[in-house]
């Protein structure tokens, strides 16, 4: 089934902009809400804790969705990430910005599973890299409009401006999905008199019934590796780019619009490869060209500077290529319970992130402000994780 309406693919990119803004602009700017708030740079990093442990409901959501117009869902995540901007705008308490932290942890893992099953139910196989890779683009536009804004936003009008600005975009989303989108709902087949059972034990049912297929059991693995094979290296890259450069915190921050751009290329290039080169082919090649830039990073930072920017940039590509990839091909490995799996995709990356931050940090410590043992960590996972894709994962669908 063809999109019908040539004007969805934009709503949805202008509402995924919005969700992505959020994970974005707090890291930049998280010293600004503490000294908003009167509160301590080590107690407003718990907000950003408790962000990751609101996504990992990802997994009891997901079967919601499954059950649920998908444009519905979309609604209600864009409601929850309104009502927590509300929040951070007229809250002067740790607690009312504690709560809206875990709404917008919330708000991410109800709206993507759902983006994403929405565009599985709605755009054939064949053209599905195309669409995700577009949609995408609004992960890297995030970065680069997003936080500029928000600087010129809080520096002109205080650090709660940009959240009132998150509330107006909200809005906005939510009359676009609304008026704008068909519901695509997914229709449940209820075998076995199985909606009599308990929601537990339809939950549990749903996950084994999931995890007991080999290629989705490889895909998910392949996800945490993935995930940690990018974040062993860049949990300490901006320390790496201070020591062993010198750079500023403002020459930091102009670096990492690389990182914008290279994810932007890279979201562009599925669009026109993906689909063509084959999702499962795209993944695999996302995933050896990140072990081998990985490989070559530290003879690059040998460079100086510009080759230390210029392996950061090719790391940043080849992962980007292959984690969006990735997305369309898990969208038809289970079309029957697509939002399910798309959710434990998700708790999947998660996991690659702590793990993947912890073992980084674990790593940097005693190397003198060098690079080269992480990205070497993270070179092996992701070799690891392209012999598992390439053992456990088959293409289906086309």
């Amino acid at each position: 089934m063809k999109i019908k309406r040539p004007g969805q693919l934009p709503i949805l990119f202008v509402a995924r902009t919005v969700v992505n803004t959020v994970p974005r602009i707090v890291y930049p700017f998280l010293p600004s809400i503490a000294r908003g708030l009167g509160i301590p740079l080590t107690t407003a990093t718990w907000f950003i804790t408790l962000r990751q442990v609101a996504g990992l409901t990802a997994p009891f959501l997901g079967p919601v969705v499954d059950r649920s117009s998908r444009r519905r869902v979309m609604e209600v995540a864009l409601l929850i990430l309104t009502l927590a901007s509300l929040l951070m705008v007229g809250g002067t308490t740790f607690a009312g910005a504690a709560i809206a932290f875990v709404l917008f942890g919330l708000a991410k893992v109800l709206y993507d599973p759902a983006l994403y099953a929405y565009l599985g139910d709605t755009v054939p196989y064949g053209q599905r890299g195309r669409a995700i890779g577009l949609v995408e683009l609004s992960w890297s536009l995030a970065w680069l409009i997003g936080v500029p804004a928000s600087g010129f936003l809080s520096d002109r009008w205080g650090w709660r401006a940009p959240w009132a600005v998150l509330i107006g975009l909200g809005v906005l989303s939510l009359g676009l999905t609304r008026l704008g989108l068909p519901p695509g709902r997914q229709r449940v087949v209820d075998a076995g008199g199985a909606g009599s059972a308990p929601p537990i034990a339809l939950l549990l049912r749903g996950w084994r019934d999931l995890l007991r297929r080999r290629r989705i059991a490889a895909l998910l693995i392949t996800c945490v590796l993935f995930v940690v094979a990018v974040e062993v290296p860049f949990v300490v890259y901006g320390a790496w780019l201070e020591t062993s450069f010198g750079l500023s915190l403002t020459a930091l921050g102009l670096a990492s619009i690389v990182v914008g751009l290279a994810e932007a290329s890279a979201e562009l290039g599925t669009t026109v490869i993906t689909d063509r080169l084959g999702k499962r082919r795209s993944v695999l090649a996302g995933l050896l060209g990140l072990a081998v830039s990985l490989l070559v990073l530290p003879g690059l930072a040998q460079l100086g500077l510009v080759g230390a920017l210029a392996g950061v940039a090719l790391v940043m590509f080849t992962f980007e290529f292959g984690i969006v990839s990735l997305l369309p091909l898990a969208t038809e490995l289970a079309p029957e319970a697509r939002a399910t799996l798309l959710s434990l995709t998700v708790t999947a990356f998660s996991l690659g992130r702590i793990a993947g931050a912890t073992t980084g940090g674990w790593l940097w410590q005693g190397q003198g402000g060098g690079i080269a043992l992480n990205a070497w960590v993270g070179a092996g996972c992701a070799l690891a994780a392209a012999l598992l894709m390439a053992w456990g994962v088959a293409e289906v669908g086309d």
